[in-house]
């Protein structure tokens, strides 16, 4: 951790908590500063102690929801399906409260995905029916969503892995990794500098036997500067894949 960084994170974590409900605002503000420090289980204690004082506020489930999802990608697998499931609860409170709000929708579909990853998407079909209509909310309100297009794109190749006699019965016939590659093509186009959509738009193109295609992004992949922990896990796994290209 950066000099400049352990300073900022001290004096954030002096700030108390334990203040009156006037200052829920504060606690999220701080809970953003530690966000952005990457500090990411730091600031899901303020994001809950704002919403002590305020159980209304959509904005600090939203938030709370965000920072439970990349927090338990960074943790151990036993302790992740907690996580998700925790950033699952906070999200579905942030569209309750607030259902114009196409970050709430696009936090619960990331969270619904994990879980049903880890469950058996085809063990848990309604969830991979649910992320996917999350998903599509989210780009109704927000159709340069990058996220939402990410997920899509991704959703399409996790679920053409069954045949599709298997899928068509369960209502999920209509994915096809081929389809999600223009959508992973458009997250990049918007947010180009994101390791995670050049990851999985190179494993998607992997598995569309575009190898040369698939090289060319996991090298850029490596490329990019990784500005955070996610990074690294990412361009491991980029490696990781590479590796097994050549």
């Amino acid at each position: 951790m950066r000099p400049i960084t352990i300073v900022l994170l001290i004096f954030l974590l002096m700030v108390p908590v334990s203040v009156s409900a006037n200052d829920a605002e504060m606690l999220v503000n701080t809970g953003d500063s530690l966000f952005n420090l990457y500090e990411y289980e730091e600031s899901i204690n303020y994001y809950d102690e704002s919403l002590a004082l305020d159980s209304m506020s959509s904005e600090a489930y939203c938030k709370l929801a965000r920072s439970l999802n990349l927090f338990a990608e960074l943790q151990p697998k036993e302790k992740q399906l907690e996580l998700f499931e925790r950033a699952a609860g906070a999200a579905e409170k942030t569209v309750a409260l607030d259902s114009l709000e196409p970050e709430g929708h696009f936090q619960l579909a990331r969270a619904l995905g994990k879980i049903a990853l880890f469950k058996g998407v085809f063990k848990s079909v309604s969830l991979a029916k649910r992320v996917k209509k999350e998903t599509e909310i989210t780009l109704r309100l927000k159709p340069d969503h990058d996220g939402a297009l990410h997920i899509i794109g991704r959703w399409r190749r996790e679920i053409s892995r069954k045949p599709k006699f298997i899928r068509i019965p369960l209502g999920l016939g209509e994915a096809d990794k081929k389809k999600g590659l223009p959508l992973l093509a458009e997250a990049i186009k918007l947010k180009p500098d994101v390791i995670n959509h050049r990851l999985e738009y190179a494993i998607s193109l992997m598995d569309s036997d575009y190898k040369s295609e698939a090289k060319d992004q996991f090298e850029v992949c490596l490329s990019l500067k990784a500005s955070s922990p996610l990074d690294i896990k990412y361009q491991k796994k980029a490696k990781e894949c590479l590796a097994k290209l050549e």
